[in-house]
């Protein structure tokens, strides 16, 4: 697994570019490639954090869209300790 952060105005882009690219909706039955930034999961910054397999960034559109999203800095890649960090619900005895 690979794990991500950006806006919400660049997750949304990059996902409707991979829609677009890869015919979405299909008549497979597939609507979108990610799940859109309304419902995806957020931190604490309002970030939209993603968590994909291996085999997503190795799709020839995103491998060629990857390097320059994280180059920019648009896209930043994260440890799997911050995602969770971001997706879990805080700890109410934690303070």
């Amino acid at each position: 697994m690979r794990f991500f952060r950006s806006t919400p105005d660049v997750y949304e882009q990059v996902r409707l570019q991979l829609d677009a690219a890869w015919g979405n909706p299909s008549p497979n039955g597939t609507v979108t490639c990610i799940e859109p930034e309304a419902t995806a999961p957020h931190d604490a910054h309002g970030r939209v954090v993603l968590a994909v397999h291996d085999e997503f960034c190795a799709f020839p559109v995103v491998a060629e869209l990857m390097p320059q999203l994280l180059a920019s800095g648009a896209v930043e890649e994260i440890t799997e300790a911050e995602y969770q960090a971001a997706v879990q619900p805080p700890d109410p005895l934690q303070g």
